[in-house]
């Protein structure tokens, strides 16, 4: 890890507390604006700091007009830093010195010290002290403005997720934000191929400060689809079913453990292909005859003609609700062994995927062209698609 040190001048500095068997701090200190260090990193934060956000737009609004009442409407931040000293100097101001660790790229499991709590007051005011402004935008009498800046000293590598989670649940942060942050995602992140992971955020407004990238994808999509490929947690031979993988994402997510996706992690490259070939195949049925029935996909329930795009980046003309993707994805869960596919994935495909995408259609005109959230809560449509490559199999 990087060793980073700063020094600055606080209007106000306070020992509040000291934890005599741990020998951990927490200090208050009042900052005036323009003494607020500038790059202080975000690593130990739950969520990306957007300046888009309500709240960061009422701070900025409260910078331009009134700045000298931003102490008292604003609740502050927190950092969490390895050392600080305080040394009063002449005017009674106190000269502050930080210490803190950053990650150096090859111990990332280190969330590294920094902005803990308070990401979009931090981000706020460094845009209106040092950012690019848009014609009009001015903050005048900046200097006027005050901060309050908690900072924790001390604190084990191991204590800083959980204080993170803590601190931020004022405002509803996403579980799997906070999944996020204690390292949960790590080895999802490792198996998703480089090229795809532009598309997907695995905490809030990860790639804001990136305007040509507006991911519609969390990694909460990816975990999704890994449990439609697990037959560990959802045996066919049971007559168990992942439905959950479409009715209960916040489930999926709370009950997370590698462990359970261990064997079929590996294989999530090979799920994101199949879940492309199952677009194509809609994609040429749609409006064109099928087993003696025509299926115009954009007229069905909770499908459209407007284009989509996978977590691949591949795009379609059409979108496909997800009752009508799922349970054709979950049948080839029945023909992954100890981690591998008995076959090639082509051939797999090749073998059973335009018969299961025809299935679903006649199974969907057999219970009677129901909604797509009906159609997808029907174990029946999951159970018959997952039997239609079952039967061809004693053992599997």
């Amino acid at each position: 890890m990087n060793t980073k040190r700063i020094q600055f001048v606080a209007k106000s500095a306070c020992r509040v507390f000291q934890d005599e068997i741990k020998d951990r701090q927490i200090w208050t200190l009042t900052l005036a604006s323009t003494e607020l260090p500038k790059g202080l990193p975000y690593g130990p934060n739950a969520r990306n700091a957007d300046l888009k956000a309500k709240p960061a737009k009422a701070m900025l609004a409260t910078l331009k007009t009134e700045p000298e009442n931003f102490i008292y409407y604003n609740n502050g931040m927190m950092l969490v830093v390895n050392s600080l000293s305080a040394k009063r100097i002449d005017g009674g101001d106190f000269k502050i010195h930080l210490e803190y660790f950053e990650p150096n790229g090859e111990e990332e499991e280190f969330l590294g010290h920094g902005v803990l709590n308070g990401g979009h007051t931090y981000k706020a005011l460094m845009h209106a002290l040092y950012g690019k402004h848009k014609r009009g935008e001015s903050y005048p009498c900046i200097e006027n403005a005050y901060v309050q800046v908690v900072i924790a000293v001390g604190i084990e590598e191991d204590q800083v997720a959980s204080i993170s989670r803590a601190r931020n649940l004022s405002k509803a942060v996403p579980d799997y934000a906070l999944k996020n942050l204690e390292g949960e995602w790590q080895v999802i992140d490792q198996y998703l191929p480089s090229q795809f992971r532009k598309n997907v955020i695995f905490k809030p407004d990860e790639f804001q400060e990136d305007e040509d990238l507006s991911p519609t994808y969390t990694v909460v999509d990816l975990d999704q689809r890994l449990a439609l490929f697990n037959n560990k947690l959802f045996d066919f031979r049971k007559d168990k079913h992942p439905i959950a993988a479409y009715t209960g994402k916040g489930t999926l997510v709370r009950k997370w453990s590698d462990k359970d996706y261990e064997d079929i992690l590996p294989l999530l490259p090979d799920m994101l292909w199949f879940e492309e070939k199952v677009m194509e195949a809609h994609e040429s049925l749609n409006g064109r005859s099928s087993s003696g029935g025509k299926v115009v996909i954009s007229k069905v329930s909770g499908c459209n003609n407007k284009p989509t795009k996978l977590i691949t980046g591949r795009e379609f003309p059409l979108t496909v609700a997800p009752p009508f993707i799922m349970p054709i994805l979950a049948a080839f869960r029945i023909v992954i062994k100890d981690g591998t596919w008995i076959k090639s994935k082509e051939e797999l495909w090749d073998e059973y995927g335009i018969m299961l995408v025809e299935r679903l259609w006649e199974s969907y005109k057999t219970e009677g062209r129901s909604s797509a959230a009906v159609f997808g809560r029907s174990k029946s449509t999951w159970s018959t698609l997952t039997n239609a490559i079952a039967m061809q199999f004693i053992n599997i």
